[in-house]
């Protein structure tokens, strides 16, 4: 008797073997998204129908998918599985970000952005597992009644400048609580951003621009911190130009008035904002503008001014500009690391992101760890976490 052999094909439906265990269907869009791609891409790319990511983001994916999943979405397998009391990343959502250049930007750049924002959600849950960070002691400006030029001066206050010229502010925003990371390219069109996640403010730096423009991305994007936390809504932001308000915020933060009204005379010459801008380490078109919006240029001298700014380069550099800022955290994390032998290819596979992501998110600091293959919970034997104390200059230049 002839017996047929029956041979079970694996469906691309997860929800048909509710018994087996699936990847988890918020990382694969949430690594969708981070890599740029439609649904209908992916599946061109995974030689399968959209429908099948469609299932695969609302159900999950078999576990024999993680591989394929992984090579395409630029990601290790661990990625879609995850680990106990990692955070929920999915919950950090556009209504929770504060673009600086939101209307440039398309929807899908915006996304990725966000994903990389999430990505580094998971790094930082790593570090301060194995590191101690500052603690957030930002003041609270949230008030509608109290200015961005106040907010300013509150902050001024709280770091002890007074109207002095800030140091790095990469470095003052690291020291006091701040997670800022650096940004994959997305697009030049997606700018700096910043969100609050379970209490902890974030920071994304676009490091493509010159240090005076990143300085004033940092003072723009604390400025939302300090005074948008609580506005979410399409309604509470439609209420008030919360970019307008991050903008004047930073103008004051980095170049307070009354320094720049002692510092610069009426009808002030070119050669006297460049000494301006270089003294409060600004671009020299932000010095300009300042300039013209308290009163010591003119509507005519002010588009002399930028027009003469123009011919020399000034529009798309910062001719014998500051160095740039060095993250203080990522140097450190990088040093520690590599003296115990704790590689970027092992923090990749406890992440579940790719070295090239943590490269990107990290300054481009763990690409110089190379070397070991040892766990971070096995290094060097030590049961406490080491504490970053982050130092930051604090002369007062009078």
């Amino acid at each position: 008797m002839n017996v047929a052999k029956t041979v079970r094909l694996e469906s691309p439906f997860p929800h048909a073997d509710d018994s087996r265990p699936l990847l988890d269907p918020d990382r694969i869009r949430c690594a969708r998204e981070t890599a740029g791609f439609s649904k209908v891409e992916l599946a061109k790319l995974l030689s399968v129908t959209p429908r099948t990511i469609s299932n695969y983001e609302e159900e999950g994916a078999p576990l024999g998918k993680a591989r394929s999943l992984a090579d395409v979405l630029g990601v290790n397998p661990s990625f879609f599985t995850g680990l106990p009391g990692d955070p929920s990343i999915e919950d950090l959502a556009a209504d929770r970000v504060w673009f600086r250049s939101l209307r440039k930007s398309s929807a899908r750049q915006r996304k990725s952005a966000i994903g990389h924002g999430r990505n580094a959600l998971l790094f930082f849950h790593w570090i301060t597992d194995h590191f101690m960070l500052p603690d957030n002691d930002l003041p609270d400006c949230a008030e509608e009644s109290i200015s961005p030029k106040q907010c300013a001066a509150v902050l001024r206050d709280e770091w002890g400048y007074g109207e002095n010229p800030l140091p790095s502010m990469l470095n003052l925003a690291e020291a006091h609580g701040i997670r800022a990371f650096s940004m994959p390219d997305v697009g030049r069109e997606v700018d700096a951003f910043s969100f609050v996640f379970d209490g902890v403010p974030y920071i994304a730096v676009d490091t493509h621009k010159t240090p005076e423009r990143i300085r004033f991305d940092i003072a723009h994007e604390v400025g939302h911190l300090l005074m948008h936390e609580a506005m979410f809504t399409e309604a509470d932001r439609a209420v008030r130009d919360a970019e307008k308000e991050a903008h004047d915020f930073a103008a004051n933060l980095l170049m307070p008035e009354r320094r720049v009204e002692a510092l610069l005379p009426h009808h002030a010459s070119l050669q006297q904002i460049l000494e301006a801008k270089r003294y409060f380490r600004v671009s020299a078109f932000a010095m300009a503008y300042r300039a013209h919006i308290l009163g010591r240029l003119t509507d005519w001298e002010y588009r002399s001014v930028c027009s003469e700014l123009s011919a020399r380069g000034y529009r798309t550099g910062e001719p014998k500009g500051i160095p740039m800022e060095t993250s203080q955290v990522f140097t450190f994390i990088a040093q520690s690391n590599h003296a115990k032998g704790i590689s970027t290819s092992t923090i990749a596979e406890e992440t579940g992101l790719s070295t090239k992501e943590l490269h990107g998110l990290s300054f481009g600091n763990l690409i110089a760890v190379t070397g070991g293959n040892k766990s971070a919970k096995d290094s060097a034997g030590s049961t406490t976490r080491p504490q970053l104390t982050l130092h930051v200059n604090t002369r007062m230049n009078g």
